[in-house]
């Protein structure tokens, strides 16, 4: 089932979003390969691979342009990174990279990106968050998070949650878990304590949550996608997707703000100052045209930030800078970087299906 549902997700993606560069304006950034920058000080993209065939990868640009490498997993390791690398987490000078059909998280040292060994046992790993010696990962197809040691990198627990678990952040030791529906859907944040890993409450959402993020006020962002339906087209009785904020402190829902029934967010990020949102909005849920939401606001935005597709997202803590990675699940693509002000800087080649950034 999971390979059915990958594939066709694959193909129908493609053919959704067509590879199309922006303007001339649009340079692409030179890619000069000397050895790795001892710091590794740059911007990390997430490339999760053609499904299947082990391709997924990690490409690096140092902050000076100095270095670039598609593949720095491969190049200082002497080995492939797996197939379907989900995501990446810098946490305590160590990043955790779930890879999610290999069923493992590698977790490398930010010093030099070389392995310091494999997390196993696994089913389908999506996301990581840290909190002290403790690391916790997102678990699609088990419906849990693995609780992990981070010393002898051994699962240590499980928490039972909803479907699909998916995004995690931590609040005074309160873990919020959005349950993504997986191959159904889910309507459900799990809360769970994080030192004792005992359930605390559900919090009943909107379709599908997703992503979550805590702003200025300290509030808890989720970002629900909504749902297509059994027939995964769009059609006016699909569950319409929504952002909501959860008051950490009572766990109550103080705002909610529907999209349109074809409106599918994903991927949402947060600017550094924790002052805006920013989000993926298509018709299918994986992905869109970059849009941006005050925390603030009362009403969502009724036009895109960046009205052009992109697969995945992401937004520099220290300069303000949006990256948008294009889709191609077939052959490397590239990640396009914009500025404040939503203008293209320039692009680079990536690899192959770039999901999402990291900024060390």
């Amino acid at each position: 089932m999971l390979t059915n549902f990958l594939s066709t997700f694959q193909i129908l993606s493609t053919a959704f979003f067509s590879l199309f560069f922006l303007s001339a304006c649009e340079k692409e950034k030179a890619t000069v390969s000397t050895n790795p920058p001892q710091n590794l000080n740059g911007i990390f993209i997430i490339n999760e691979g053609s499904y299947g065939s082990g391709n997924g990868s990690i490409s690096f640009i140092s902050n000076d342009s100095t270095y670039y490498n598609n593949d720095l997993y491969n190049t200082i390791n002497n080995s492939a990174l797996g197939d379907i690398v989900q995501s990446m987490t810098i946490y305590n000078n160590f990043a955790y990279i779930p890879v999610n059909n290999s069923q493992r998280m590698e977790v490398v040292s930010m010093t030099d990106f070389k392995r310091k060994g494999s997390i196993t046992g696994l089913s389908s790993p999506r996301f990581f968050v840290g909190n002290g010696s403790t690391g916790f990962v997102s678990d699609w197809v088990s419906n849990s998070v693995y609780v992990i040691n981070l010393n002898s990198l051994t699962i240590t627990d499980t928490i039972y949650c909803g479907a699909g678990p998916e995004g995690m952040t931590i609040v005074n030791n309160k873990l919020f878990i959005c349950n993504s529906g997986g191959f159904s859907d889910d309507s459900t944040v799990t809360v769970a304590d994080a030192i004792t890993h005992e359930l605390i409450t559900t919090i009943h959402t909107p379709v599908n949550p997703t992503s979550v993020m805590v702003d200025a006020n300290g509030m808890v962002r989720v970002l629900c996608k909504g749902s297509l339906g059994s027939d995964y087209t769009p059609t006016t009785d699909d569950a319409p997707g929504a952002l909501i904020s959860i008051d950490p402190s009572t766990f109550g829902i103080t705002q909610t703000l529907y999209f349109n029934y074809d409106e599918h967010p994903v991927k949402m990020q947060i600017s550094a100052e924790k002052q805006n949102l920013f989000y993926l909005k298509g018709s299918y849920g994986y992905g869109g045209t970059i849009n941006k939401i005050a925390i603030n606001a009362s009403n969502l935005p009724l036009s895109s930030f960046i009205n052009s597709e992109f697969y995945g997202l992401g937004i520099n803590p220290k300069n303000g800078d949006i990256y948008g990675g294009r889709v191609n699940f077939s052959a490397n693509t590239y990640a396009i970087r914009f500025n404040e002000a939503g203008l293209v800087q320039d692009s680079v080649l990536a690899g192959i299906g770039p999901n999402g950034f990291v900024f060390n």
